[in-house]
């Protein structure tokens, strides 16, 4: 009953009253706080699983650093067929169908030019009989020198209106410049032809190819014309040469024009290619590409020793699609190699209890 009492005078004090609610609240937050590390303290640390990882190891050799770029295939031989004729198209072949050289493969309604054509053709000869007998009526002084001369200019003119409007009626029928295939027509037969748009597209079908990809300036400038790259469709190879690297630069890219012999892949006309360059030949040890992270502070190896892993600094000289070419490595390491989403996750000292060895790495 005094404690009670004790309390109640306690609480008569003007400042108790103030702060005495937010002291309890702290010393009943304190309490808490302290109940919860007790209790995690007595929880069981959670089980660490060690990586799995197949294991490889480096070996002395050679490197052509390799860089891959998308470029357009294409025959050597490649035009769009337009018209200089606004005119009916009567015939246009069709898409995919294979032509030789000759071949016709359009023809316009040109009876309208062919009639004027005939037109002017009588007119040439009946302007070359009144010209050849103006030449006998000048030898017998029957005319004057003069005359023969309005005779021979009225001639000639009749002999230029024929061959144009002759030259005009030949633009009727186009043939294929070069052995090819009917790619995209972009008219279909009653539709009519304009000068200057194209009607049809034809496909060289060889021995000539290009492809055409477009580079960093700094990589281009690696390229020598001349040198032996790769394409690659669909699972295949095939070499190529480069023909030019084009100098002029367009939004930081350089043009290289590669030329090769025969479509042994296949490749439609106008398809997007991978295509390979080596671009330089680095000398040191080959490691596996999925056995090297690369972060802000550089490259670095994935090692096993000890049943643990060790990510050691390395230098990359060169690399391609699959491996690295390194120094500053223990040529006696044993790599890890794992994806590259799981090397992000394997951290320094990791146990490594299952590991599936591949062997020696080539």
């Amino acid at each position: 009953m005094n404690f009670i009492n004790r309390i109640a005078e306690l609480f008569k004090d003007r400042k108790i009253r103030k702060y005495g609610p937010i002291v309890l609240a702290v010393m009943v937050l304190a309490v808490f706080v302290v109940r919860r590390k007790l209790a995690i303290a007595r929880e069981k640390a959670p089980d660490t699983y060690p990586v799995v990882l197949d294991l490889a190891s480096p070996r002395q050799g050679v490197l052509r650093a390799q860089e891959t770029f998308l470029g357009l295939f294409k025959p050597e031989n490649q035009a769009d067929l337009s018209s200089r004729l606004s005119a009916r198209v009567v015939y246009i072949a069709e898409e995919g169908s294979v032509v030789k050289k000759g071949d016709v493969v359009l023809r316009l309604d040109t009876s309208d030019l062919a009639a004027g054509a005939e037109a002017l053709d009588i007119k040439r000869q009946n302007q070359e009989k009144v010209y050849d007998r103006d030449r006998i009526l000048l030898d017998s002084g029957a005319i004057s020198q003069e005359q023969l001369e309005n005779s021979q200019n009225l001639y000639q003119q009749a002999v230029a209106a024929y061959e144009a409007a002759a030259a005009q009626l030949s633009y009727g029928v186009m043939d294929a410049p070069f052995d090819a295939v009917v790619g995209k027509r972009f008219l279909q037969p009653g539709d009519t032809a304009v000068p200057g748009r194209p009607l049809l597209q034809l496909n060289g079908t060889g021995p000539g190819y290009e492809v055409y990809a477009d580079l960093p300036v700094e990589t281009a400038v690696k390229i020598r014309p001349g040198s032996e790259q790769e394409i690659a469709f669909n699972g295949g190879v095939q070499k190529a040469r480069v023909k030019a690297v084009v100098p002029a630069a367009a939004n930081n890219l350089m043009t290289v024009k590669l030329a090769l012999t025969g479509n042994k892949l296949g490749i439609p006309a106008g398809t997007y290619v991978d295509t390979h360059f080596y671009t330089s030949v680095s000398r040191g040890l080959i490691v596996p590409a999925n056995s090297v992270l690369r972060n802000m502070n550089g490259y670095f190896a994935l090692t096993v020793k000890d049943g643990a892993v060790h990510w050691a600094p390395v230098k990359v000289l060169g690399a391609d699609a699959v491996s690295y070419c390194v120094e500053g490595l223990d040529p006696a390491a044993r790599l890890g190699t794992a994806p590259a989403q799981d090397l992000l996750k394997i951290y320094e000292g990791q146990k490594v209890k299952a590991v599936r060895e591949s062997g020696s790495y080539d």
